[in-house]
């Protein structure tokens, strides 16, 4: 058996260097030299005989299509290595390391703070970064092994990864305190707010999800508005432009520009989202798994299913 032509530092500094698609910038995050991370790249694509990158004047770098496949089976090997070297460490009794999660953008400032702070406080000994995406682009982290563990809504399948459910999160709607349904006593039908503008939060499948809930009542809503910002709909909706369907919820009804909203149950039976643990199916990191318990301890879960 012939022996490999890399080393796993140079794994590292190329999976670093394609994740950052700047020489630079990888440089910067690894505490190199520009010139020695240069120098370490262009000494394993001789090593491999193969070019990974093409360097770009004035756009720095992009993987070539031999450099794609490698930057998979690189971080694959990563990986596994990681995963080697944390079960040998976790006989010491405690787990060290990195683990990177990646959030659903929107959900991410209500649920990371309390789930990092419950992770840090059962594992200190482990690093946390954390990396807000929208459904597909988290899809595609897991699949570079550029992220370890994920928690997003199920608007759209992981068919490729593991998924467990963590929660059921019904949708609310929000309206301004001058709404003629703001005081309504309980729980009131969408098709009651059929005739006004609709802020509609437009991220990748989110806007198909709330869309769907209207049509499921025959109705066709008035989208006067397509926002990607979760605050921005609040705000917009506070200064009277229309109303917003929502699942989180805020613990509070000030919106960024001092405008209040009022939160309003739905009465009819609308599915809710379901806010998922996602991981890749072949990944045993140690890390991971922790993370997996202190997420279902945070939501009561008995253990993981599915």
């Amino acid at each position: 058996m012939s022996e490999p032509r890399f080393t796993l530092t140079q794994l590292r500094y190329f999976t670093e260097t394609a994740r950052a698609g700047s020489m630079t910038e990888a440089a910067r995050r690894l505490h190199l030299s520009q010139p020695a991370l240069s120098s370490a790249i262009n000494q394993l694509e001789r090593d491999l005989r193969v070019q990974l990158f093409d360097r770009v004047p004035r756009r720095g770098i992009r993987l070539t299509s031999a450099g794609r496949q490698f930057h998979l089976d690189a971080a694959a090997l990563l990986s596994h290595a990681e995963g080697v070297a944390e079960r040998a460490s976790s006989f010491s009794g405690s787990l060290t390391g990195t683990l990177r999660v990646g959030m659903y953008l929107p959900l991410a400032p209500f649920r990371a703070p309390p789930l990092l702070q419950a992770f840090a406080r059962r594992h200190a000994g482990i690093k946390v970064e954390l990396l807000e995406a929208d459904h597909d682009r988290l899809d595609d982290l897991l699949d570079g092994h550029e992220i370890d563990v994920a928690l997003a809504y199920d608007m759209a399948p992981f068919e490729r990864h593991l998924t467990e459910p963590l929660e059921v999160i019904p949708p609310h709607m929000i309206v301004a305190p001058e709404h003629p349904l703001a005081s309504a006593p309980g729980p009131v039908s969408l098709r009651m707010f059929a005739n006004d503008p609709l802020v509609l939060l437009d991220l990748p499948h989110t806007a198909h999800y709330y869309l769907s809930l209207y049509r499921s009542l025959g109705i066709e809503p008035d989208v006067r508005y397509r926002i990607e910002g979760f605050e921005t709909v609040r705000g917009l909706v506070g200064r009277g432009f229309g109303v917003a369907l929502l699942n989180q919820r805020i613990g509070h009804d000030l919106t960024y520009g001092a405008a209040k909203v009022t939160s309003l149950e739905l009465a009819d039976d609308l599915p809710g989202l379901t806010l998922l643990l996602v991981r890749r199916r072949e990944d045993t990191s140690q890390r991971v798994l922790a993370f997996a318990d202190v997420c279902r301890q945070h939501f009561d879960l008995p253990g993981e299913r599915g």
